[in-house]
């Protein structure tokens, strides 16, 4: 492992410690039982964020492969069955659920912290409750879902995907200079390498679409694509 990724490891450990360990309320002097409580159930929920965190980096480091060398599996296994190539690309189940829970868990502390008349107890619980779902709505409207047509890849909001809405960037084959993991990200940040920050240069500019909540196979089948259709275009480490 290189040096600055040890060092993140050991920040996350900090952060692990300071929020399960450290009593907020106590440091801050906070006396109102309820906010104790909304408080004590943020830092649990980042904890053990954080700690999901820290196991998908020592995952990826021991079983993580090369970008080529999954692509390379890809198109071996594509070749050997005889259905249709996918041509869809959006994150799975698993990743729907995670999402929903945060918003659930949100709206049950909103529900919660909102009696008939609002007072000082249920403060805690409210801001918390929106916390949590906007940064649901927030992580689901950045994550893209691929969409592979004839001269064009459409590239639409998971949300906006979710719910139907016809909002989507178009981007034709022809336009685009090149495809890449993103060269400026230089960290492994969530046991993600540069493949999960696709860019995409067209018409003089490039666009940074992060895929951090797909599957690494996923990842390897959409520069799959984009190599089929533009040859040379794609660049990968």
């Amino acid at each position: 492992m290189k040096k600055r990724e040890i060092i993140g490891d050991l920040i996350l450990i900090l952060c692990i410690f300071v929020l399960f360990i450290i009593p907020w309320t106590s440091v801050f002097g906070v006396k109102n039982e309820a906010l104790i409580e909304a408080i004590g159930v943020a830092q649990r929920y980042m904890g053990t964020f954080i700690v999901f965190i820290l196991v998908g980096r020592f995952i990826y480091n021991i079983f993580g492969k090369p970008l080529a060398q999954e692509m390379e599996e890809e198109e071996t296994r594509e070749a050997d069955q005889k259905d249709t190539k996918q041509l869809i690309f959006k994150p799975t189940i698993g990743v729907i659920i995670f999402f929903l829970f945060l918003i659930l868990v949100g709206i049950g502390a909103f529900l919660e912290g909102l009696p008939l008349k609002l007072n000082a107890d249920s403060f805690g619980y409210i801001v918390m409750s929106s916390f949590m779902i906007g940064i649901s709505l927030w992580l689901w409207y950045n994550t893209p879902v691929f969409i592979f047509a004839e001269d064009s890849v459409q590239i639409k909001s998971f949300l906006f995907y979710l719910s139907g809405i016809d909002r989507k960037t178009t981007i034709k084959y022809a336009d685009i200079t090149s495809v890449s993991p993103d060269k400026k990200f230089k960290y492994n940040y969530y046991g993600m390498d540069r493949r999960y920050r696709i860019a995409i240069s067209a018409g003089g500019t490039t666009k940074i679409w992060p895929a951090l909540y797909y599957n690494s196979d996923i990842v390897a089948k959409i520069y799959v694509r984009f190599k089929e259709k533009l040859g040379d275009k794609v660049k990968v480490p």
